[in-house]
């Protein structure tokens, strides 16, 4: 009897944490100085328990962050607001972000690793903070979200 009832309670339960396997994205995102016509050049932070690099997840965050975070740049004093606004789109159109974001999903198709280097720094009780940088395009981006009709065009108007 138990069991019956606390299972959906269960699916219920991760079903809103966002419909990501892994729960939701936690992750540092900063400007990485200027990226080429059409892109953003961003550096990605993650806490892990292992000191390997995971170039997957580091990917992800960088598309989410461009996506739903934004990002400054403490040299340039820049600061880029989040292209789709803030997670409450996300939630939105949950129909097209939780395909987009599940391993190996459409964000793949948007960013870069800049270098195959990573920052690894051992932090306290086994944990390290590893980063990369992506180059994220923006402008195509953009785009196939307006085509999705997820977000409004530049030229639509207020």
């Amino acid at each position: 009897m138990k069991l019956k009832f606390s299972l959906p309670l269960i699916l219920l339960f991760l079903i809103s944490l966002g419909g990501y396997a892994a729960g939701p994205l936690e992750y540092e995102i900063v400007g990485a100085g200027s990226g080429t016509q059409g892109t953003y050049l961003v550096k990605v932070y993650v806490v892990s328990k292992k000191n390997k690099p995971d170039a997957d997840l580091l990917k992800k965050c960088a598309v989410h962050g461009v996506l739903f975070k934004g990002f400054s740049s403490q040299e340039s004093r820049v600061t880029q607001k989040a292209l789709a606004g803030s997670t409450l789109t996300e939630q939105e159109h949950s129909d097209f972000f939780e395909p987009f974001f599940k391993d190996g999903g459409g964000y793949q198709n948007y960013a870069d690793m800049v270098t195959a280097q990573y920052d690894i720094v051992k932090m306290d009780k086994k944990q390290y903070r590893i980063g990369a940088t992506f180059s994220v395009s923006k402008d195509r981006l953009r785009k196939d979200l307006e085509k999705a009709g997820v977000i409004k065009g530049l030229g639509s108007g207020f």
